[in-house]
């Protein structure tokens, strides 16, 4: 089959444009997330959209959750150990680094018993869970 250039054209922006209309069809999908939740709500319901696999809202919610209530040290930790967490879950493990590294430096440089012990614990947890390759990549990296 001898295809012209017009029609190679017309096929290649047919493509172009069905490839963009499902973009925007995926960036609606995403729900708003309303501005009068409390920090346990909008954490609550980014773990049930873990839950329902539904992981870009779910760190929706988790960054919603430090942008309204990141000045309390404990909800900051426990938003930033549960983004962690999903970027483990979904091997973005440059991005799950980078919030272990630095919850684990919160702990380092705060007086004892001021955070909650569980969350360095887990953090410890969740790093291990990189693979020893990318570990070293990352840990080089921010040297």
């Amino acid at each position: 089959m001898n295809m012209t250039i017009k029609n190679r054209t017309k096929i290649a922006a047919a493509i172009l444009f069905t490839a963009l209309a499902l973009t925007l069809a995926g960036c609606n999908s995403t729900k708003n997330i309303p501005d009068d939740l409390s920090a346990p709500q909008l954490l609550q319901r980014g773990q049930a959209s873990i839950d329902a696999s539904d992981y870009k809202t779910a760190e929706k919610y988790y960054l919603k959750t430090i942008e309204q209530y990141g000045d309390d040290t404990n909800t900051y930790i426990e938003a930033k150990y549960e983004l962690a967490h999903l970027y483990i879950k979904t091997k973005r493990y440059d991005k799950a680094y980078d919030n272990l590294t630095e919850i684990l430096e919160l702990y380092d440089y705060a007086v004892a018993g001021t955070l909650p012990a569980a969350y360095k614990k887990l953090a410890q947890i969740e790093m291990d869970k990189i693979p020893a390759a990318k570990l070293e990549e990352l840990q080089n990296a921010s040297r």
